[in-house]
């Protein structure tokens, strides 16, 4: 994700639209944390970068199947991924921007200005409808200072990961009515059934279960 950062400044005011198709974006961070996660379909982003005075509209899409463990019975379970995500990054406090690609003059140097609402915006195609509340902190994956010189970056890949890790689900499952693996003899119930006594008893108060009150 470190070398997928992009000056701000190239991006016209209109806004841009970056497509992330390479599946290494998705691989690495996979790999780094652990998941178990087998891509099926590739997985595509496309996310609309929009410039404003005070922050950076990121309005993006994430295409895809892919396949997990299932929750219940640990087989893969197919997991078809569209998940559309608006979001607000505010600039870094008191980042010294550059003039976009096609404005002769730059943005406001700090933001100060207060707005309320939500970071994220339920929908709407127009930038005007879109409310953020700027007291809250830039992540500093996505938009940074430029480390060299004045000017700020920003990267939609590690945005685009972010909201694809949010789109897994949390329990996922090869089918709905899946029987899971059998707790005392690990057989796929799916598959093959077995004999052994699940009724989710303990037996060490088989001699408990024994007594009757009296009357």
């Amino acid at each position: 994700m470190n070398g997928n950062w992009i000056a701000l400044h190239t991006v016209p005011r209109a806004g841009k639209t970056f497509v992330f198709n390479d599946q290494g974006i998705w691989r690495g961070p996979l790999k780094e944390f652990g998941v178990s996660c087998t891509i099926l379909k590739d997985i595509t982003a496309e996310i609309f970068v929009l410039p404003l005075d005070e922050g950076v509209l990121f309005r993006g899409k994430i295409t895809g199947s892919i396949a997990l463990p299932c929750d219940r019975c640990a087989d893969d379970a197919r997991v078809d991924i569209e998940h559309a995500f608006d979001d607000f990054e505010p600039y870094p406090a008191g980042a010294n921007l550059l003039p976009t690609a096609d404005a002769k003059e730059s943005v406001p140097r700090q933001r100060t200005a207060q707005r309320k609402g939500g970071r994220k915006s339920a929908g709407g195609k127009d930038a005007e409808v879109f409310t953020a509340d700027l007291t809250i902190d830039a992540d500093e994956a996505v938009i940074r200072t430029a480390p060299r010189g004045p000017g700020v970056e920003i990267n939609p890949a590690a945005l685009a990961w972010e909201e694809f890790s949010l789109a897994l689900p949390i329990k996922p499952l090869c089918r709905e009515n899946c029987l899971g693996l059998c707790p005392i003899c690990g057989k796929n119930r799916n598959l093959e059934s077995c004999s052994c006594d699940t009724d989710g008893t303990d037996p060490r108060l088989s001699v408990l279960r024994a007594l009757k009150a009296k009357a």
